[in-house]
């Protein structure tokens, strides 16, 4: 028999992590880049979201033009064709054997889809209040004249006339104002890179 000890196996050497070199910490220098990096952070994000939140706001302000443009084109458009309408309709009963009693039959046939759907526009109260007054009075005015002349309160001729006067001064003041309007807003748009029709 062997009596010779038998040695243990050989142990795995540990191993050791490398030794962290904390002089670096202790630097004034890894400080204060430290200190600028974190500056630099925040300014940058700072600045960042001052132009995103100025870019919003450009778009909104355009966006809100476009839809103003659109609107105020719409309503020029309205009136202008219901002044046509109304300028027929007086030289008719002027100028015609329309009885009184059939002047209901002939009645102006005013369109006010525009002006009806912009009570519910948000764009609406940012039109000029010069524009709105005189359009909503021209609406107001012409049913009121043409009620007046289906009851005959109201002689024709004298009710032709009185309509003819109010398309005149809605052409010659309110549509100018409308249109040159809504024209200096499709200059700021193409100015900006946004081409209406």
């Amino acid at each position: 028999m062997d009596v010779t000890p038998k040695t243990p196996p050989a142990a795995e050497p540990v191993k050791r992590f490398p030794k962290l070199d904390n002089q670096e910490l202790v630097k004034t220098s890894f400080w204060v880049s430290q200190i600028f990096m974190i500056v630099a952070t925040i300014v940058g994000v700072y600045l960042a979201a001052q132009e995103g939140l100025s870019q919003a706001i450009k778009f909104d302000d355009l966006n809100n033009k476009q839809n103003n443009y659109y609107l105020r084109h719409a309503l020029y458009d309205e009136v202008k064709d219901n002044i046509v309408t109304i300028n027929e309709y007086a030289d008719l009963i002027a100028n015609s054997t329309v009885s009184a009693y059939d002047l209901k039959n002939v009645r102006p046939t005013i369109s006010t889809f525009v002006w009806d759907n912009m009570r519910y526009s948000k764009n609406t109260l940012e039109t000029p209040t010069e524009i709105l007054t005189e359009t909503r009075r021209f609406y107001m005015l012409s049913d009121d004249l043409v009620a007046k002349l289906e009851a005959r309160f109201y002689g024709r001729k004298f009710g032709a006339d009185k309509l003819k006067a109010l398309t005149a001064e809605v052409e010659a003041i309110t549509l100018p104002k409308l249109k040159k309007n809504f024209e200096n807003l499709a200059i700021h748009l193409e100015e900006n890179g946004i081409t209406v029709e």
